[in-house]
């Protein structure tokens, strides 16, 4: 099951050049196109997201003439093995660096640059109408005839940017605290596209025609909010992996050498 969050990065730039160059004449690069804010939410690692922890990641990149970061490396991670490295090389890369010159001509150089990663505040619930018997049923019918359906799938989505190596750990506590089995999942699901979609529209879609897609706001909405049984499994899962791995973000300046 999904938490009612909205996970947005906050970006932190700041450029340092590659080295010395001997020249009479310099400027410095700069930012030409920031990294994109929704593709930094979209990227939020979803294990992260799961126990709600914010993260830290800076990243250096080089840069040639047409102003693009590339093989870019996590120079600092934290937390440390849930994804917030990888996240931030694609978030980087999204962005486009204007060259320093050199006596005039553009300079190929490097940049670092920080992505914070911040939890904001649960989403709304679902303020809609609820759908009746018949839109239920409609629904179930069209999640049911979806292929490749299985729990271990929203497993997978569940310990998303979580390191493999700790994926051995992890897994049994997801699945001692929170069970999953296909009539469960089936249920949310059915439960979820019914709120989105009319009866006309579910009809259509089992027909074969297509419908108009609600947006990630819309879907997240719709998704039935946690049990009180399933928010005390959540705060238990959280206490055992920070317990073991640590949660606690630690900046690249606060790391001895």
């Amino acid at each position: 099951m999904t938490r009612k969050l909205c996970l947005l990065a906050c970006l932190l730039p700041a450029l340092a050049a590659a080295g010395p160059v001997s020249a009479q004449e310099r400027t410095d690069p700069y930012w030409l196109a920031p990294a994109q804010e929704e593709l930094a939410s979209r990227l939020y690692p979803g294990f992260a997201g799961l126990l709600q922890t914010p993260g830290l990641a800076r990243v250096k990149c080089w840069v040639e003439a047409d102003g693009h970061p590339y093989l870019c490396d996590v120079v600092h991670e934290s937390p440390r093995g849930l994804g917030f490295g990888s996240a931030a090389r694609v978030i980087v890369a999204s962005a486009q660096v204007g060259l320093g010159r050199v006596d005039g001509r553009p300079a190929p150089t490097s940049v670092e640059t920080n992505i914070r990663f911040r939890v904001p505040d649960v989403e709304r619930g679902w303020d809609g109408p609820e759908p009746t018997g018949v839109q239920l049923s409609l629904a179930r019918e069209i999640v049911e005839s979806m292929p490749d359906w299985s729990p271990r799938d929203r497993m997978e989505a569940m310990m998303d940017g979580l390191d493999f190596d700790r994926r051995a750990v992890v897994g049994p506590w997801i699945d001692e605290l929170l069970p999953m089995d296909r009539e469960t999942d089936l249920r949310i699901a059915a439960l979820q596209m019914a709120r989105l979609y009319s009866e006309a529209e579910l009809r259509r879609v089992l027909a074969g025609e297509r419908v108009d897609d609600r947006s990630p706001e819309a879907l997240a909405a719709a998704c039935p909010e946690l049990t009180p049984g399933e928010e005390l499994a959540m705060e238990e899962l959280r206490r055992r992996y920070c317990g073991r791995y640590g949660c606690e973000v630690i900046g690249p300046d606060s790391v001895p050498g």
